[in-house]
């Protein structure tokens, strides 16, 4: 009887662990998505182990995406899974596209991740339940996003996909603009016609765009006649999108001998005025259409492009300012187009230059006593050398007058006449003083909207310490050597590490003004960099422990540090840590902290009554991310695209608050430079009138 018992529990053993359930996973190509792009996925279904013997199938007719229990978007599209054969297991694949709006529906409504799910509800495979599938998708920046090609456009010369050229044309070139997000390693490679011609392998930064070109050696081939079909196909990262082709017809007819248009202005190495400049060439027979194109190297893409019908092209001096530099060396050339859009003629490359101006045009200045100024003289001066006033002002420290004048002829020939003239003292022109330069200044749109080059002619945070209590600041960064005086770690059991996202909040308070990347919002303040948090993965975001913070804020309170922004928040409200800022804020130090909105909950320490709370804007004004920022920040600072500083003398995109905070950081070090403060006034909604009011500036035009 024992015997027959044992026997019955060894098998019902066996019976249980042979039972294996059916059920349907998923796995994604990635799992982080940018807002402010549509963003292709790649799903890969699996089923396994089907209740019934194949054939059979799963399937799906609805894919929901959801935050919370709110379905805020749906794929219309069925997904079939087939078992077949005597296989145990099937698979499919589908491409799915997450819009815009849907990530936007879930910024809204404050969440930073989206559910993907799908409900195998129509199948012949299981017999009592019906299997569920969910990804979890999070949202990032674009710069913090996996390494991800979003599309890719191919083009000619004419700047579009197809093109036709003579026999044996010579220097024809194909581009691809490709539009990306993170950064890493481009692997690829130019074919034509099926057969390789030549390899691409890139490094890349992200900066959304970049473009790659046909090498001269071995080029386009055009030596046979027909149809040939470019394309650019990119091994490293996987790639989700088509592919395109680009298509150019090589006609039988050989290249003609002179088909050259001849630039006639401005001459080949003429240096000109930085502004508007008009670019002339001769007309050639057969063509309807010019390709005026600008490079700042003879082998590099143009810089700029432009169509006209016209036998000349005025080059804008919004554009002259936006894209060109003064003192540097650039090359134009024209191209010409027949009415079938088929190329009939180039130019030589000339190269041209803008000068350093040294004074503004037109202006004059011209000095005298305060005893010889009259309005009689000036109105005869006026007459004489056909003069307009624009202003005149004292400087008591020399006892003069001076007048602006504004002249519309050679104004070195007038002022040489004007000296001749017995009450005046001094005539010159209006010179031009230009401060340092960064090369990604153009990027920083937050200092143009602050007005920051004004600020800088009165204020630079000058020894003012602020603190940075952050992940590790890369106190070695071009941008940031000069700035950093101290770094020191506060994250237990580990030692310093240089991160983004500390290194990204020193940038915008103070990166040095020394010619290399980017201009700090206080770019003379001493910057100590307490590493209280630590960074997660390869992205910008940082951990940080109440402990390690408490530590970091208290050796700043000790340093006697100015400011202290500490780009963090949490739901979690720390009494010992409100404590320390207490006591800091009675010492007159200024806590400055991005302000989040979780639920219906502010999070701490920006919910402290003490400390200078910051929400964001974006290059419009507008508030970021929500509108509920207007009302419960103290301030609003620019946060969405910003570039700064990454570790390894890199620059990067960034979004986020955290930016914000630090925007205002380094306004407050100016501020502090500036010496008699009084309260500081409170903030109305306008970034550039609150600048005005705590630094006494004027910076309005």
């Amino acid at each position: 009887m024992r015997k027959i018992i044992f026997l019955i529990i060894v098998v019902s053993l066996i019976f249980i662990q042979a039972i294996s359930y059916a059920g349907v996973t998923v796995t994604a190509s990635k799992t982080n998505i940018p807002r402010g792009q549509t963003n292709t996925v790649t799903l890969n279904y699996k089923l396994t182990n089907p209740d019934y013997p194949p054939p059979c199938y799963a399937k799906s007719n609805l894919g929901e995406f959801v935050v919370g229990n709110t379905i805020i978007g749906t794929v219309q599209k069925t997904i079939t899974i087939n078992v077949a054969g005597n296989s145990n297991f099937a698979t499919a694949v589908e491409v799915l596209n997450i819009p815009v709006s849907v990530i936007e529906r879930a910024i809204k409504i404050r969440e930073n991740k989206i559910e993907f799910r799908r409900n195998f509800s129509d199948q012949s495979c299981f017999s009592t339940y019906s299997p569920s599938v969910s990804l979890i998708f999070y949202i990032t920046t674009e710069a913090a996003a996996e390494f991800d090609i979003k599309r890719i456009e191919l083009y000619f010369e004419n700047r579009r996909a197809e093109i036709t050229v003579p026999k044996n044309y010579k220097g024809l070139k194909a581009f691809a603009d490709i539009k990306f997000t993170g950064s890493g390693l481009l692997r690829g490679y130019w074919e034509v016609d099926g057969r390789i011609l030549s390899h691409v392998n890139q490094h890349i930064t992200y900066g959304k765009t970049v473009t790659f070109q046909t090498p001269d050696i071995p080029a386009l081939p055009t030596f046979e006649t027909g149809t040939h079909i470019v394309r650019f196909v990119i091994t490293n990262p996987s790639v989700e999108i088509p592919l395109p082709s680009a298509i150019y017809f090589v006609r039988s007819e050989e290249v003609k001998e002179f088909l050259k248009i001849s630039l006639l202005s401005p001459q080949n190495n003429s240096e000109f005025d930085y502004a508007s400049q008009k670019f002339i060439w001769e007309n050639l027979d057969g063509t309807m259409i010019y390709l005026v194109q600008f490079f700042e190297n003879r082998d590099s893409k143009p810089i700029f492009s432009a169509y006209t019908k016209e036998t000349y092209y005025n080059l804008p001096d919004f554009i002259v300012k936006k894209i060109f530099q003064q003192g540097k060396t650039y090359y134009w050339r024209v191209i010409g187009f027949d009415e079938k859009n088929n190329s009939v003629g180039e130019s030589d490359l000339w190269k041209f230059s803008f000068r350093t101006q040294s004074f503004i045009p037109g202006h004059i200045i011209i000095a005298l006593s305060t005893t010889d100024f009259s309005k009689d003289f000036i109105e005869k001066l006026k007459g004489k050398y056909g003069l307009e006033i624009i202003e005149f002002f004292n400087l008591e420290t020399l006892n003069t007058v001076i007048v602006l004048f504004r002249c519309d002829e050679n104004i070195l020939y007038k002022i040489e006449q004007i000296k001749s003239e017995e009450k005046v003292i001094l005539a010159q022109p209006n010179f031009v003083f230009q401060t340092l330069s960064e090369p990604l200044r153009k990027f920083q749109y937050a200092l143009d909207i602050m007005k920051i080059e004004k600020i800088h002619n009165f204020y630079k945070g000058k020894g003012v310490k602020v603190a940075v209590i952050d992940t590790g600041v890369d106190y070695e960064h071009r941008d940031l050597k000069e700035r950093v005086v101290l770094s020191k770690n506060f994250v237990r059991a580990e030692t310093y590490k240089k991160e983004i996202h500390g290194t990204a909040v020193a940038g915008v308070i103070g990166a040095s003004i020394n010619g290399f990347g980017i201009a700090g919002v206080a770019p003379e303040a001493e910057i100590y960099s307490f590493r209280a948090c630590t960074q997660i993965g390869d992205t910008a975001k940082g951990l940080c422990e109440s402990s390690n913070i408490l530590k970091a804020l208290d050796e700043a309170i000790k340093r006697n540090v100015r400011v202290i922004n500490m780009s963090f928040g949490s739901l979690n409200y720390d009494r010992l840590l409100s404590s320390l800022i207490d006591k800091a804020v009675q010492r007159g130090i200024f806590i400055v902290v991005p302000l989040s909105i979780i639920g219906n909950s502010i999070t701490f320490p920006a919910s402290h009554p003490d400390v200078i709370s910051v929400g964001g804007m974006d290059e419009k004004e507008n508030p970021y991310p929500f509108k509920d920022i207007v009302n419960k920040a103290k301030v609003l600072a620019p946060a969405e695209k910003i570039i700064t500083t990454f570790p390894d003398n890199r620059h990067n995109f960034i979004s986020g608050t955290s930016l914000s905070s630090a925007y205002v950081s380094g306004l407050l070090a100016l501020y502090i430079q500036k010496g008699d403060r009084k309260n500081l006034p409170s903030f109305k909604g306008d970034l550039c009138k609150w600048e005005e009011e705590i630094l006494g500036i004027s910076l309005r035009e």
